[in-house]
C-alpha cells in the first residue's frame, strides 16, 4: 500500500500528519476534509464508514423569512421603559410590537446548512478497526480496518482545493468487495440541546441509478441540491429511488476511486478540471493539495519546542492534560496547525458557518448558520487575517453584500431610519428576524460596524484597495446613517436606547434590554478608525467628519463598581460576570481603542478595569471547568478574553485561554467543540490560533509590537507567517531568553499606508537593537526582508 502517513520526515510527522486510535460512533466524532467549496466528514466504526458532504451553499429553504418586526411605531414607549429601568415592560411592547407584526413565537430560524449527499461504504469481511489518520498538509484522511483474513483495507478522503468535488480511495492487502450505497441520510443531532428544530422531514431523496448515480434534494417540492457519484461500477437506484448502490471490488495491493460532485441550486458552478473517464492518479490528487490547499496551511506554523508528538493524538493530549509541559507545548503546536487547516478547509466564496462547511445531521445545532455576534467573527474565521491566509477573509464581504437592501428595510421597521441594519445571525439572506424577548438581537447593532472591522483589517494587512467597492462604501454610510438617526440624543450624549449585549443581561433570568451596551458603543468608537482606512483606500473623506462627530457624542467607557469594565455603561445596570460572553473587551481585540492607550490616569484605570473583568470571567469558568451544566460553555468567550489579555500584555491570562481552548476544546480526530467536549463547532478552530498570534504580535499601520504576551511557559520557539497592518508579513519570528529575532517585510501593494517606510517597533520587554539605545525604535521596512535582532535588557537577570 501507498502513502503511509508516518516517514522519515520527521518535520512533515510533527507538523503535519497524525494518528489516533478511536472510532467515531457519531459524525460529530469523524475526521474532515474540505475544499472550501465542499466538505466531507467520514464517520463509522470499523469497516462500515459513512461520508457526509455538505456545499457551502447547501442551505436548505427550511423556514419562514418574514420581515424584521415593526417596531419603529414602539420605540419610543420601549425607550421610556428602558430608561426608566422597567425591563418586564420593554420586553412585553418588543414582544407585543413583533406579534403584530406576524412574527411566531420564540425564534424564527435561518435556513440551515444541509446534507448533499452520504456515502455509506461496508465491507462484509471486516473484522475489527485499526487506526484514522489525519495530513493536514494535504487534506486527506485514511480509515483503516483489518478484515477476517487479517489483511488491511482502507479509505481515503480528501476534497481539492476550490472544487465542488470529493475524492475517495478504496485499498485492500487482501481485495475486497465492499458495498457503496449513496441517500441523503444524517445521522442523530442536537436540536434539542440548541433550540434549533429537525430538517429531516424537509428534505425528499431522488436517486437515479447508471453508469454514475445522480442524488436530488428537495425541499418542499423544490429542487436544492444535486450530488452526482462515480466510480468505476454501475450504480442500481431501489425502487423508492431514495438510494442507488453497487459494489466495488478491489484487487489485493490495488486501489479503486470514486467521486462526488455537487451542485447547488442557485449557486455559482465551480470549475474542476477535466477528468476524462479514467480516475487521476492519487498522488497527483495529493500533489495539487499540497500546491493548493498546503500552501495555505504552511503559510504560518508554530513551534513551541514540544517535540515530536509519536504517540496518538489521545495519547498526547492525555500527557498534556497530566500536566507534561512538553505535552501542552506540542498540543498547543497542534491545535494551532489543525485549527488553520480546518478554518482554511471551511473558507471558498464564503466563510465557515458554525460548523464550517461540513454537515452530518438535519437537526444541526443553531441551524448550522452564520451566527454574526462573535461567532464568525471570534471564532471560525478570527485567524484568518493575523495568520497568513488574509485574502480568505473577503468571504465575509461575500456573505454580507449581497443584502444591503434587506438591511435598510431592517432599519426602517426597527427604527424608522435610513441606514442598514444587519442582523445577528445569517444563511441565505439578511433579514432581521431571529429575535424575541430573551434574545433580543433586533436591537444589537453592532453587526455592521463589526464588519467594516475586518474589512479595513484586510485592506490594511494587504493594501488591496480593490477591497473597498461601491458596495462596501454603501455599507459604511450605511453603518454610520443608522447610528446617526436611531441613537438618542439625552444630556448631550448620543444614547443608544434600546440597546443588547449579547447574549447576556444585567440579572440572569431578567430583561436584556438596556441602553448603551459597552459593545455596540466601542464598534461604533472602532468604525469610525476603520472607515478612515477605508476611506483613505478609496480616496473618499466625505464621512470623515460625521463619523467623528458621532463619536464625539458617545457616552465615555465605565469602570462599574466592582474595578471591572462596565457591559453597560448606563450605572443602572449590574454586572453579570457569570456568563460565557465578554464583549465588553471589544476595545482591545483589534486596533487598540485610543482611550484603553497612553500613560493616563484615565487610561491606566481602564486597563485595570479590562484586566479586572478577564479575571473575573476566568475564575468564574475556572469553578467548573467542564461542559454545562459547568462553565466551559462557547468557545469563542474564551477567544474574547484571550485577545483582550495579549493586547495588555497578560501572557498568563492570555496562555491560560490557549491552553483551555486547546486541551479541552479539541477531539483526537482534531476537530473542535463548541463547549468542553461537546458540539462539532469551529469557533475553537478558528479562535485558538488567532490568540497565539496576538501574543505573538500586535500592530497598527505605524507600529508593531513583537511578543507582546510571551507567556513563561514557551521561553523558546519561533512563528512563520503572521500578518501585520501596515502590509508587513513577518516571514519569522524566533525568541529565546536572550531576545529575538524577526525578519518581516512590507507587500509592495501596501507602500500606500506608509509610503516613508517608518514603523515604530516595540517589544512585550525591555530591549535594545544592535547595541542601541534601549526602548521602542524606529525603523524603516520595505519591501525587501529586514532582519533584526532585538536583544533582551533583563536576559541576564531572568536567568536561573
Amino acid at each position: 500500500m501507498t502513502g503511509d502517513i508516518f516517514v522519515d520526515d520527521r518535520r512533515v510527522v510533527q507538523r503535519f500528519r497524525h494518528r489516533t486510535r478511536t472510532t467515531a460512533p457519531t459524525w460529530e466524532d469523524g475526521l474532515i476534509v474540505g475544499s472550501g467549496v465542499v466538505g466531507a466528514i467520514v464517520h463509522g466504526v470499523g469497516g462500515r464508514q459513512i461520508v457526509s458532504i455538505a456545499h457551502e451553499r447547501s442551505f436548505v429553504p427550511a423556514n419562514p423569512r418574514p420581515r424584521a418586526p415593526e417596531l419603529a411605531p414602539d420605540l419610543g414607549a420601549l425607550r421610556a421603559a428602558v430608561l426608566s429601568g422597567d425591563g418586564a415592560q420593554a420586553d412585553e411592547l418588543m414582544e407585543q410590537a413583533a406579534r403584530r407584526s406576524g412574527l411566531p413565537d420564540g425564534l424564527v430560524w435561518t435556513d440551515p446548512l444541509g446534507i448533499c449527499a452520504t456515502l455509506w461504504i461496508e465491507d462484509p469481511a471486516a473484522a475489527e478497526g485499526l487506526d484514522r489518520e489525519i495530513d493536514l498538509e494535504h487534506g486527506e484522511v485514511v480509515v483503516r480496518w483489518r478484515d477476517r483474513s487479517g489483511g488491511i483495507t482502507a479509505l481515503r478522503v480528501l476534497a481539492p482545493r476550490d472544487e465542488a468535488r470529493v475524492w475517495l480511495a478504496l485499498e485492500s492487502e487482501a481485495g475486497a468487495t465492499l458495498s457503496v450505497r449513496l441517500n441523503l441520510a444524517g445521522s442523530s443531532g442536537v436540536a434539542g440541546e440548541t433550540g434549533a428544530p429537525d430538517y429531516g422531514n424537509v428534505m425528499h431523496a431522488d436517486a437515479r441509478g447508471g453508469p454514475h448515480a445522480v442524488l436530488t434534494a428537495s425541499a418542499h417540492g423544490t429542487p436544492a441540491t444535486r450530488a452526482t457519484a462515480y466510480g468505476p461500477e454501475s450504480w442500481v437506484a431501489d425502487p423508492a429511488g431514495e438510494m442507488a448502490s453497487t459494489r466495488v471490488y478491489v484487487p489485493p495491493g490495488e486501489r479503486r476511486m470514486l467521486h462526488v460532485d455537487v451542485d447547488v441550486a442557485g449557486a455559482p458552478v465551480t470549475a474542476a478540471p477535466a477528468r476524462g473517464d479514467a480516475a487521476p492518479d492519487w498522488e497527483a490528487l495529493r500533489a495539487h493539495q499540497r500546491e493548493t490547499h498546503g500552501a495555505l496551511v504552511s503559510a504560518s506554523t508554530l513551534d513551541l519546542g514540544g517535540g515530536v508528538p509519536s504517540q496518538t493524538t489521545e495519547e498526547l493530549w492525555d500527557r498534556a492534560r497530566a500536566g507534561d509541559l512538553a505535552a501542552r507545548r506540542a498540543v498547543i503546536e497542534t491545535a494551532y496547525l489543525s485549527g488553520r487547516a480546518h478554518a482554511i478547509a471551511a473558507t471558498g466564496e464564503l466563510p465557515p458557518t458554525l460548523q464550517g462547511v461540513w454537515q452530518g445531521t438535519w437537526a444541526p445545532a443553531w441551524s448550522s448558520d452564520y451566527t454574526m455576534n462573535g461567532n464568525v467573527q471570534n471564532g471560525g474565521m478570527a485567524s484568518l487575517i493575523p495568520t497568513g491566509t488574509p485574502e480568505l477573509a473577503r468571504s465575509l464581504l461575500n456573505l454580507v453584500l449581497p443584502h444591503l437592501d434587506d438591511y435598510r428595510d431592517n432599519a426602517r421597521r426597527v427604527y424608522g431610519t435610513e441606514g442598514m441594519l444587519l442582523p445577528a445571525r445569517m444563511s441565505s439572506h439578511g433579514l432581521a428576524n431571529h429575535t424575541w424577548r430573551w434574545h433580543p438581537h433586533v436591537f444589537w447593532m453592532g453587526c455592521g460596524g463589526w464588519v467594516l472591522r475586518f474589512a479595513a483589517d484586510l485592506v490594511a494587512t494587504t493594501g488591496d484597495r480593490s477591497i473597498v467597492d461601491d458596495d462596501l462604501w454603501a455599507l459604511a454610510e450605511g453603518v454610520l446613517l443608522l447610528a446617526e438617526q436611531a441613537t438618542v440624543p439625552v444630556d448631550g450624549r448620543r444614547r443608544i436606547v434600546p440597546d443588547y449585549s449579547p447574549e447576556n443581561s444585567p440579572v440572569a433570568g431578567g430583561s436584556s434590554l438596556v441602553a448603551d451596551a459597552t459593545v455596540d458603543v466601542a464598534i461604533l468608537r472602532d468604525a469610525a478608525r476603520a472607515t478612515a482606512i477605508l476611506a483613505d483606500a478609496r480616496g473618499d473623506h466625505s464621512l470623515d467628519g460625521r463619523w467623528q462627530a458621532l463619536v464625539a457624542a458617545l457616552p465615555d467607557y465605565r469602570v462599574a463598581a466592582d474595578g471591572t469594565l462596565a457591559e453597560w455603561i448606563d450605572t443602572r445596570w449590574p454586572e453579570n460576570h457569570a456568563h460565557r460572553h465578554a464583549s465588553q473587551l471589544y476595545p482591545l481585540w483589534y486596533d487598540p481603542d485610543p482611550a484603553f492607550l497612553g500613560d493616563g490616569a484615565r487610561a491606566a484605570s481602564l486597563r485595570a478595569a479590562a484586566a479586572a473583568t478577564i479575571a473575573a470571567k476566568l475564575a468564574w469558568r475556572a469553578e467548573d471547568p467542564t461542559a454545562p451544566p459547568g462553565r466551559m460553555e462557547m468557545a469563542f468567550g474564551l477567544v474574547q478574553l484571550g485577545l483582550a489579555a495579549a493586547a495588555l500584555g497578560l501572557a498568563d491570562d492570555a496562555l491560560q485561554c490557549v491552553e483551555w481552548l486547546a486541551l479541552e476544546h479539541w477531539r483526537p480526530a482534531l476537530t473542535t467543540t463548541h463547549d468542553a467536549g461537546r458540539i462539532f463547532n469551529l469557533d475553537a478552530s478558528g479562535g485558538l490560533p488567532a490568540v497565539v498570534g496576538a501574543m505573538l504580535l500586535g500592530s497598527t499601520v505605524d507600529t508593531l509590537t513583537v511578543l507582546p504576551a510571551l507567556p513563561r511557559a514557551w521561553p523558546e520557539g519561533g512563528v512563520t507567517g503572521l500578518r501585520a497592518r501596515g502590509g508587513l508579513v513577518v516571514d519569522r519570528l524566533e525568541w529565546d531568553d536572550a531576545g529575538c529575532t524577526v525578519r518581516l517585510r512590507r507587500l509592495a501593494e501596501a507602500q500606500w499606508l506608509r509610503p516613508d517606510g517608518r514603523v515604530l517597533l516595540r517589544a512585550g520587554r525591555a530591549f535594545t537593537v544592535a547595541g542601541g539605545a534601549p526602548g521602542p525604535q524606529q525603523i524603516v521596512v520595505g519591501t525587501r526582508p529586514v532582519v533584526l535582532r532585538l536583544d533582551w535588557l533583563d536576559a541576564a537577570a531572568s536567568r536561573p
